[in-house]
């Protein structure tokens, strides 16, 4: 029997945020799947933009850029999925979830493109809006940028009108679609 290795990447500056409290749920769901789960608090990461300068090209797709961002690398290697979790500020990811996709460019240096095919990839999304479809358009380009790098896309859950830290324990069809996020990524 194979364990699958999941990931989670809290990219929420909120120590319990309500998008970081689903990413729990889903990876606690996982994990009772069977699954060994990891999550990775990026706010206190130090974690520099992509420079754009092209040095992973000559480095063998590796970045040279010697943050913690090489953690993240090294846990996304390891993966078989990967849950990202966000809030939405001003109809975006966070600027930390930005970080992370821009210097996911490395990977596309690579000599082997094949090195993340297949690997699956979900997103968690909160907002203080109503109406999930508000921000969908975040949320789908985020799993784009991951898709072209041979990611599988398997779930996209946005969750709504979380103006308040832990809004989300109050609201069970929310944990729900949580969980069943984390039956998806270990199917």
């Amino acid at each position: 029997m194979i364990i699958m290795k999941i990931l989670g990447i809290n990219t929420s500056p909120r120590p319990e945020s309500n998008s970081k409290i689903a990413l729990k749920t889903a990876l606690d769901e996982a994990e009772a799947k069977g699954a060994n789960v990891k999550i990775i608090d990026t706010n206190k990461m130090k974690i520099a933009p992509c420079h754009g300068d092209n040095a992973c090209k000559t480095n063998g797709g590796k970045c040279v850029i010697d943050d913690e961002m090489q953690d993240i690398y090294d846990a996304i290697n390891e993966a078989d999925g990967v849950i990202l979790a966000t809030p939405i500020y001003w109809a975006d990811v966070s600027a930390q979830l930005k970080l992370i996709i821009d210097r996911m460019y490395a990977y596309y240096m690579m000599p082997s493109a094949d090195q993340l095919k297949g690997k699956k990839i979900g997103i968690i999304t909160s907002q203080g809006a109503p109406g999930e479809e508000t921000f969908v358009d975040a949320r789908v380009t985020a799993l784009k940028c991951f898709q072209s790098l041979g990611f599988e896309i398997v779930a996209d859950e946005g969750f709504t009108e979380n103006n308040e830290p832990g809004a989300i324990k109050d609201k069970p069809d929310d944990l729900k679609r949580a969980k069943a996020m984390g039956d998806k990524i270990v199917e």
